[in-house]
């Protein structure tokens, strides 16, 4: 399934240019894999980031602005949310 996904850069226009995140992507799945369960969920926790994620972004003259809220009883993650909501645009 990994072969629909679509990355766009800042103006919305399709690329690939983001070799060197998948390899990022990779090498962290890697040092994961090699993690307990406890060791991974200590990671996680460490890592994670702790603000909400909001900001302002212009685009073709409109300003667009993000504010982000999760829902904890949410039955997708925010990825399948993201791709569900890109390919529905496709």
């Amino acid at each position: 399934m990994t072969d629909n996904i679509l990355y766009l850069d800042e103006q919305g226009y399709p690329c690939d240019d983001y070799r060197d995140i998948h390899e990022a992507i990779e090498e962290t799945t890697k040092m994961l894999l090699s993690m307990t369960k406890a060791e991974r969920i200590e990671w996680f926790r460490k890592s994670r980031y702790p603000y909400p994620i909001n900001f302002d972004m212009e685009i073709g003259g409109t300003v667009y602005s993000v504010s982000s809220h999760f829902n904890r009883t949410a039955n997708e993650s925010l990825q399948e949310k993201a791709q569900r909501i890109i390919m529905n645009k496709l």
